[in-house]
Formats: C-alpha cells, structure tokens, sequence
C-alpha cells in the first residue's frame, strides 16, 4: 500500500510539476537574452536580426535569410518585406533548439489619419517623455488576426492575451517588447516556486492601442501604449479572477498582497537587475478582483 501510495504521489507530481521550457542553453536576439525553448522578435520589414550566443550555435530557416553556413557564436538575418510571422530554429552542439518567431510589423507610415486598415491606432505623443528613448512611438505594429490569434510568443504566453480589449473586427494590432515576455516568464517561475501552480496569468491589460488608452482616462506616456506592460493576476482554477491565495475563504488586497511581494522580492536580486521596471498593486473593486502592474521602464517605480 505504501509503495502504491508513494508511487500516486510520483505520478501527480509528474503530471503536475511546472516546466519552465528552459533550453539548456541562451541566445541573443537583437539584445534580449532569451534562455526559453520559444522566443519571440517584433521587427521592422527588411530589419536585421542578430543572434548570437556565448557558444556555437547554427541558425536554420525556410522563411528567414540567414547569412552564414555553420557553427558560429554569432549569425544575421534579414527580415522578410512582407509583415507576417516568419520562423527561425537556433540549435547548439547538444542538439538543444531554441525556436524564434520573427514578428515582421506593419509601418505606421501606412496609417491614414488615426487608423491603420480600418483600426484605431490613435496618435502617439511626438516627444519621448523627459527625453527618454523608451518612449519614442513605435515605427510599426504587428498585424492580429483571427488565424494568429493564439500564436505562442513564449512557452506560457500567447500574442491573445496582450491584445487591447478595445472593440472592432480583425486585423487589429499590438506591440509587446521582447523584454516583458522574458520578465513574465521569470516572475511565472518564481510564483511556481513559492508553491502557486500555474501556467500562465490572467491579464487585465496588455498593449493598449493610444486611442483606447486615452479612452479609459490613463495618462499618455502609459507604458502600455508602448507594449512595455501588463497588469496580470494569479488564475489557477481559471474563472477570470485572482485566486485566494492565503486560502482564508476570500479574495482581497491580501491576495494580490502576496503576489505583489513575490515580485517585489527579487529586486535586490542580480538575477532581477535586466527587468527593473514599474509594480503596481490594485486593490479588488466592482470591475476586477485585484492585480499587479509590471513593466520594462528600465527604472524603479512604485505605487
């Protein structure tokens, strides 16, 4: 019985144990150190992309042009004309693969007024604030439709869930900077670890499009609009609210309290120094059940 026992708690654990999908080794792609089995790249058409890695790597595509032969530590590519989402497969001598979706964006150049194709972009302020080159507009937006809806940009998060909620039919558009679906997957590890099991979070807000921002009263340097943040909330059991996470039978501040901590614990953390941003905590009212604000501003914020 013992033995059976021990053996039911194996299995469970197996079945129910979080992977992280970490590939056994990093790369770089255009700056951003990816160590995740599945990475995504936002990219201007025609842009070039640089991967490299502190090992050989060689670089693969049927999609992407890709300028060397071999084994090397650092390759090149060219992104496609056409916006779309192309693929490239990074393997290391281990035989370990690290597979990268080339976003290719639309320009905003082809924007009449305040739409693109028949969807409301809005303007973007025309200076960075103070100066900052963070909050310079974005030169294009990746194209949503109902066939890449659910696109995987990482292991845990897909391009639906950064998506303005702003209504109108497809295509729509979103930005998400490559730093945030890292910093996602570091604090999703890290939630996983302190014993909340999940695979992913529920969003309350992702991109927000500057039309649809303005719309709900948010100020104009939002990091949002510049698809540099989300405000996300612990849903294990997946009912669209914030979990009782102290298991004391209701869901409060205090919930949202401890996810809040989990993050902000790592701040003094080298491992956290490449994700220093904004975090932001909001209490349960009659329009959500609590949840936190993180983002990749490059400095300290609170609130």
């Amino acid at each position: 019985m013992k033995k059976l026992l021990l053996l039911i708690c194996i299995s469970w654990l197996s079945v129910h144990a979080f992977d992280s999908q970490r590939a056994g080794f990093s790369v770089t792609v255009n700056g951003e150190i990816n160590p995740y089995k599945l990475f995504s790249t936002f990219i201007m058409p025609g842009a070039e992309i640089v991967i490299s890695s502190t090992e050989a790597i060689t670089v693969k595509s049927s999609e992407v042009t890709v300028n060397a032969t071999a084994f090397n530590t650092r390759w090149k590519l060219s992104a496609p004309i056409t916006p779309g989402v192309y693929v490239a497969n990074v393997t290391n001598k281990s035989g370990n693969v690290i597979t990268v979706n080339v976003l290719v964006l639309t320009p905003l150049s082809q924007m009449s007024g305040e739409y693109l194709n028949k969807y409301r972009i809005g303007s973007y302020p025309s200076q960075p604030l103070r100066g900052n080159q963070i909050y310079n507009p974005p030169k294009g937006l990746f194209e949503v439709t109902q066939k890449n809806l659910h696109l995987k940009l990482t292991p845990h998060f897909t391009l639906s869930q950064f998506l303005c909620k702003q209504a109108g039919d497809f295509p729509k558009y979103v930005m998400v900077r490559e730093r945030l679906l890292l910093k996602l997957e570091f604090i999703l590890e890290r939630v996983n670890e302190k014993g909340y099991e999940v695979e992913t979070f529920g969003f309350i807000s992702g991109y927000r499009t500057p039309f649809y921002n303005k719309s709900i009263g948010n100020v104009q340097y939002s990091r949002h609009v510049y698809g540099g943040a989300a405000d996300i909330f612990i849903d294990q059991n997946k009912d669209g609210r914030m979990d009782d996470l102290n298991k004391d039978g209701t869901v409060d501040e205090k919930d949202v309290r401890i996810f809040y901590n989990i993050v902000e614990s790592e701040y003094s953390k080298d491992r956290y120094s490449y994700f220093v941003g904004g975090l932001g905590f909001y209490r349960k009212n009659s329009r959500h059940s609590g949840f936190i604000h993180v983002d990749v501003r490059g400095s300290k914020a609170r609130w």
